[in-house]
């Protein structure tokens, strides 16, 4: 245990504690940053994938599309799908201008598998791997479930879901079909499909979702739905929407967006099936929607193998940094043992210590201390003579002290013995100035730097302008307009008599009458109190440089410098106010207005 109570122990322990503390952080701050990065950008890219396969499913279904518009606003194959052959030849001849028409409208190669063209009256027409005109029954037309679909749809677009081809089973198909009519404005009765093979749009779904160099199936579940949620891609019968994650998808209002496993609900399956990540898709040209199931271990893969990149990382710093700081602090207890040594031998009789080993630690820090070490003990007689020099400065200081208490008691003996003169001589104006001069040096002579009341602060104030009143007689007119309910809000000491002192000596260099008007306001912002004369105001040279050093908040250097006294109110009221403090110059036609305030005091609010 004593062992763990060694310097070198504890050294090795805090150091050692620190760096693995500080690996530890930014390992992990490091890990959560790039696995953040990872994982967004996997998001991404499934995303996008689930908005390239539905662009793609677009261009194939526009094309398929336009070939239909084209063959039914195409005037010279209406004329001949309507127009009744009455004999053999007339029928060859309709036959060989359908044919024509129909290339000159598709050309070639043919970018379709099939294009069937059906008459309800039975009249049929298919043309691309096969061309023949022929007549089938109604009942064989009206039997299949996605003519009266394409029916109801009065014309517009129809995206037939997968099927077996109904004349070549062993084929699977994808089509676009639209109804017309021969006369505008009649019953929809005719209807032109426009087949494409299967294996297109399974190619475009593979293509989009393999990845170089991988022969393993790729584990992105791709599924494909209509507006109705019939199943587009895979083509089965067995899977459900309600397998996937088609519901919740159906549901909401954005085209595009990716899913979380946190909002997903748990499909059928419950825990067989792993959590997955979910993009989709929703075109608004053919309102398919793609989805796009990626399970959320395999997205994440990446940032697995990163996680446990880094964690071998830090284990290895962790490995160097515990060796490295072993041998650090063995070297750093070396020198201090042998300090140790000599303080142990050090003694009142024997302030010298004795030799310290010459062994150099290579440490600047260790060898300044032992150069400090020796010059301490060198200095410890020294030091004794100091510290009873200093109890001696001290007692004197204490004396000083109690001199100085005794000063503005003379001061006001000595006016307490001239305004008893003046008494005696029914000098009565003396006496008044005697009084108001003792009050004023009172008032200032106080040590304390509590804050006053603004009572006690007008009091003052009115003292100062009771004497000049005796040196300027009817020169000036003071008016005092202060609301009773202000009397007891505290502020700093001396902020109102410097203001109006300031009106003496720089703005009433002009003939008198002289006039100072101070008005105190409360609201519910604070109280404010406005000092305003009628003299030469403030030059703008002066406010500008109060305001830059107000604006920097400078300190005075001097009692001689410039502006003092506004600064020393300004600070003071920042002091005791902060940022709600009031502070500010600015003339008028009359003169100068300072204004000064603060907040409301809440001991006050709530009385």
């Amino acid at each position: 245990m004593n062992r763990f109570r060694t310097v070198q122990a504890k050294l090795f322990m805090a150091y050692a504690s620190l760096i693995t503390l500080l690996i530890i952080i930014f390992v992990t701050s490091y890990y959560l940053y790039v696995s953040r990065v990872l994982e967004q950008k996997a998001s991404e890219s499934i995303h996008q994938l689930s908005l390239n396969i539905s662009d793609k499913f677009d261009a194939e279904l526009k094309n398929m599309d336009a070939i239909a518009e084209r063959i039914i606003t195409s005037d010279s194959l209406r004329t001949y799908f309507f127009e009744n052959a009455d004999n053999p030849a007339k029928e060859l001849y309709n036959r060989r201008n359908i044919s024509n028409t129909l290339f000159s409208i598709t050309g070639y190669p043919f970018q379709f598998y099939q294009i069937h063209i059906y008459g309800l009256n039975g009249k049929f027409i298919e043309f691309g791997k096969n061309f023949d005109v022929s007549r089938l029954s109604p009942e064989t037309i009206q039997g299949q479930a996605w003519i009266h679909a394409t029916l109801n749809q009065d014309g517009r677009r129809t995206i037939i879901p997968p099927r077996k081809d109904d004349w070549d089973p062993k084929t699977t198909i994808l089509s676009v079909s639209r109804a017309f009519t021969e006369v505008l404005g009649e019953p929809m009765d005719n209807i032109v499909e426009i087949q494409q093979d299967y294996g297109i749009f399974e190619n475009i779904v593979n293509r989009s979702i393999a990845i170089p160099g991988e022969k393993n199936p790729h584990s992105i579940k791709v599924h494909v739905y209509d507006k109705n949620g019939s199943l587009i891609y895979p083509y089965s019968r067995e899977l459900q929407p309600s397998i996937t994650q088609w519901n919740e998808v159906s549901k909401l209002k954005d085209s595009s967006g990716i899913l979380t496993p946190a909002s997903l609900p748990v499909i059928d399956g419950g825990s067989e099936n792993p959590a997955q990540m979910v993009a989709y898709s929703r075109s608004d040209f053919s309102g398919l929607t793609v989805l796009l199931m990626e399970s959320e271990t395999a997205l994440l893969q990446p940032v697995k193998v990163f996680r446990n990149q880094i964690i071998l990382v830090g284990i290895a710093a962790l490995l160097v940094t515990m060796i490295l700081t072993y041998y650090v602090s063995r070297g750093l207890t070396t020198p201090i043992k042998a300090i140790r040594k000599s303080i142990n031998s050090l003694s009142l009789q024997a302030l010298h210590p004795k030799k310290i080993m010459d062994t150099p630690s290579h440490l600047n820090e260790l060898e300044e201390l032992k150069s400090a070490f020796i010059q301490m003990c060198e200095r410890l007689e020294e030091s004794l003579h100091e510290t009873v020099e200093a109890r001696s400065q001290e007692i004197k200081a204490r004396m000083l002290a109690l001199q100085a208490q005794m000063n503005p008691h003379f001061l006001y003996n000595t006016l307490t013995v001239i305004s008893i003169k003046a008494d005696n001589n029914n000098q009565r104006e003396i006496v008044k100035m005697c009084t108001d001069l003792s009050g004023m040096l009172r008032y200032i002579a106080v040590e304390d730097s509590a804050p006053v009341t603004i009572e006690r602060e007008m009091d003052y104030t009115s003292k100062y302008l009771d004497l000049m009143k005796s040196r300027h007689s009817d020169q000036f007119i003071c008016s005092i307009d202060i609301p009773p309910n202000m009397d007891q809000i505290r502020v700093p000491r001396l902020i109102i008599q410097p203001i109006v002192e300031n009106c003496f000596k720089h703005a009433f260099n002009k003939r008198p009458p002289w006039h100072i008007r101070i008005e105190g306001k409360i609201s519910d912002y604070g109280w404010e109190i406005t000092i305003t004369d009628n003299g030469i105001g403030f030059s703008h040279a002066v406010l500008t440089e109060i305001s830059h050093r107000l604006h920097d908040s400078e300190q005075p250097n001097s009692e001689h410098e410039p502006h003092i006294g506004l600064l020393n109110i300004f600070n003071r009221l920042q002091l005791l106010y902060s940022n709600r403090a009031v502070f500010h110059l600015l003339n008028t036609e009359e003169g100068a207005v300072v204004r000064i305030g603060g907040p409301w005091p809440e001991e006050i609010v709530h009385a």
